[in-house]
């Protein structure tokens, strides 16, 4: 979960690109963007019930990333904690169906400013996310959108994001309106597909926000597992969060968000990826924490 997210973050560096309609503004732009930075995350989502049954879990996320506008890298873990397995609709009703999830990425980003108005970005990301082994865990995913600048407070963008993957492919469209999103001092927002967001500066350093976003991805499961030998799951959710975050100088910053699942599903696939099941998953909320620092 992207809490102060990554397409709102995009949207605002391509506002800035826009509007640096001069060589100066342009490349102090550039430069912001070329800058490195390191975040480090750590979140918790409460006991969610398999719809259907009495089996629960209960989720830790950390990640760390490394990156800048143009390209970056990122690790995850996921780890669950599990409650009456033996309620479970998939398993074996003994031992934990999924004891952590990897996710491993690399994402390049390719700006190109049409002219002070119009302004493009596309984006092509590997994955790989997977259980105990990285073999067949591969997904590449790609975007491309349009950004519209009608003054310095009003931005359209319009496009496109995909995510293959053998066993999945996904499509979807990129659409939202964006008021204010580079301002750091009272209300902004972004409204769209796949991400919603208001924010409101109390002062230049502190923010407080609420936002709604969706996520998908395919994880390989092990060659043991007991959900499906060498198959994958597929996760899709709806999340939600309130939060503030502050700016202790202007290269490092802290985010706090109380988080909620809207809704959740599992889906799984066996090795084929020919047969699958679909689980939902009770809301739930959650705490999420990231300290960000630019180099």
């Amino acid at each position: 979960m992207r809490l102060f997210s990554k397409f709102a973050l995009i949207f605002s560096f391509c506002f800035a690109i826009v509007s640096a309609s001069q060589d100066t503004k342009l490349k102090d732009s550039l430069e912001r963007m070329a800058q490195p930075k390191v975040s480090l995350e750590t979140s918790y989502i409460s006991d969610s019930e398999i719809k259907g049954s009495t089996g629960s879990f209960e989720t830790v996320k950390n990640k760390i990333s490394i990156n800048n506008f143009f390209a970056g890298f990122s690790y995850t873990n996921r780890t669950f904690n599990w409650s009456n397995i033996e309620d479970l609709p998939f398993g074996d009703k003994v031992n934990k169906p999924i004891k952590e999830m990897h996710t491993l990425k690399l994402d390049a980003r390719f700006p190109f400013k049409i002219n002070d108005k119009w302004f493009m970005l596309s984006s092509l990301t590997l994955t790989s996310s997977f259980e105990d082994s990285m073999d067949d865990s591969y997904s590449v995913g790609a975007y491309s959108f349009a950004s519209y600048k009608f003054d310095d407070e009003h931005t359209f963008q319009i496009g496109a994001f995909a995510n293959y993957h053998p066993i999945t492919t996904m499509a979807l469209p990129i659409v939202s309106y964006s008021y204010r999103a580079t301002y750091r001092d009272g209300f902004k927002f972004v409204f769209g597909f796949p991400r919603t967001y208001v924010g409101y500066h109390l002062n230049r350093d502190t923010l407080i926000s609420f936002g709604t976003i969706y996520s998908q991805s395919v994880v390989k499961l092990g060659n043991s597992s007991v959900v499906q030998k060498r198959g994958f799951i597929e996760t899709k959710d709806y999340m939600s969060n309130i939060g503030i975050s502050y700016d202790f100088t202007k290269d490092f910053q802290i985010q706090a968000d109380i988080l909620y699942g809207l809704k959740r599903e599992f889906i799984m696939y066996n090795s084929d990826g020919n047969s699958k099941e679909t689980h939902e998953v009770g809301s739930a909320i959650g705490a999420n924490l990231r300290v960000v620092y630019t180099f």
